[in-house]
């Protein structure tokens, strides 16, 4: 295995977490084994003042853990399908990146959505408030240095959005969830 991402990576602003996260690969723990995907789409989600975040509403029980230390997992129910994030910038401030999508490495599984790949991977509430450098979740940099365009888009389902564009992903990839 290479290097796990650590703290620092994940302490910088959603959007260049989020557009860094792309192509990296996302290990879970199952039993003794690990399950890996590359990441190929996600999502930036800034605080209180993004329309779309969870942490528009305050912080409640059950966003609290955007306003974590850096690297924080935050595991979501939305649409009852459980969604895996990653908490941003600096402890005390709301942000988060969603992992959208992730394509599989030696497992076969339909991972092409934020609800599709928590199942594939086997995530639950368990991993809420882990951290994404531990034993149980983490990431690491690909080891092929792979060469690939960034498609920056509206983040998804998003009816009030901020004019910034939100939503990343690898062109070309079969694994993104909208093209």
């Amino acid at each position: 295995m290479g290097k796990k991402l650590g703290v620092l990576f994940f302490s910088r602003s959603p959007e260049k977490v989020a557009k860094d996260l792309l192509g990296k690969v996302l290990f879970i723990k199952e039993g003794k084994t690990f399950l890996k995907s590359k990441i190929v789409e996600v999502e930036a989600y800034f605080g209180e003042r993004d329309p779309a975040s969870w942490a528009r509403f305050g912080k409640r029980k059950d966003n609290s853990m955007m306003w974590e230390k850096p690297g924080t997992v935050l595991i979501k129910n939305v649409h009852k399908h459980l969604m895996l994030n990653f908490v941003t910038g600096k402890k005390g401030e709301a942000s988060a990146v969603l992992v959208r999508a992730v394509e599989p490495i030696k497992f076969s599984e339909r991972t092409n959505g934020p609800g599709l790949l928590t199942k594939a991977l086997k995530i639950s509430k368990d991993l809420n408030g882990e951290n994404a450098f531990g034993d149980k979740i983490f990431i690491e940099r690909e080891m092929s240095f792979e060469k690939f365009e960034i498609v920056k888009t509206k983040r998804v389902g998003v009816k009030k959005d901020l004019k910034q564009l939100l939503r990343f992903y690898i062109k070309g990839n079969k694994f993104v969830s909208k093209k």
